[in-house]
């Protein structure tokens, strides 16, 4: 499948006669979106905007071909062996993820005629773990990423990030009077704290 320039002139033409015939600009462009992550999941194509080194991403496995002439922000890419795509209910975000089933790599793109983007980044130790603590998922150790070692520092430096804003909150409250908001801040910075101090100590050092 290949993926469709929304801002190419034919395409923006059917746009504009779209909008004209529904007059809800909302749901042609959620439409255009979707369309856009359905394509860029079924395809060969990955964004050429990479938030990081290309070396990076080779590093892992991806073999990045170069920018397509007729639309330069996608280019060919071949996966790293087991990995694949995958799709969200975010239309804007897309992931690859690797043999284990995790998110390695995010992909954004944004098929909106109007504001069409893209761009893609390699997910860190730090980026898993929380995002794994926050959708209440285990963590998947291996050997070469994910080992235990790194997952613990990852959880030890959101324990400290959580810790740190504790101590913002309760310094804003003490300058200006505890209020609703610093207690509703304070309290969950101290439960992400509790959190990760807790993942930190499952995963230290056996």
């Amino acid at each position: 499948m290949s993926i469709e320039n929304t801002q190419d002139p034919d395409s923006m033409e059917l746009t504009g006669l779209l909008l004209l015939a529904t007059g809800d600009t909302d749901a042609v462009i959620g439409a255009q979106e979707r369309a856009g992550q359905a394509q860029l999941v079924h395809s060969d194509r990955l964004p050429t905007d990479l938030h990081g080194d290309r070396a990076d991403f080779e590093a892992v496995g991806f073999a990045l071909g170069e920018p397509d002439p007729s639309d330069p922000m996608f280019a060919p890419a071949t996966l790293p062996a087991g990995w694949k795509r995958e799709g969200s209910d975010h239309a804007m975000w897309s992931y690859i993820v690797d043999q284990l089933g995790r998110r390695r790599v995010g992909v954004f793109y944004k098929a909106a005629f109007y504001d069409r983007s893209a761009h893609m980044a390699l997910t860190t130790v730090y980026g898993y773990v929380g995002d794994c603590a926050y959708d209440n998922k285990p963590i998947v150790l291996d050997e070469e990423w994910a080992t235990r070692e790194a997952v613990h520092e990852a959880c030890l430096a959101r324990a400290k990030y959580a810790e740190e804003h504790v101590e913002q909150w309760k310094g804003i409250a003490d300058r200006r009077g505890e209020d609703e908001m610093s207690r509703k801040y304070i309290a969950e910075y101290t439960a992400d704290r509790d959190k990760y101090e807790a993942l930190a100590n499952q995963y230290a050092a056996e």
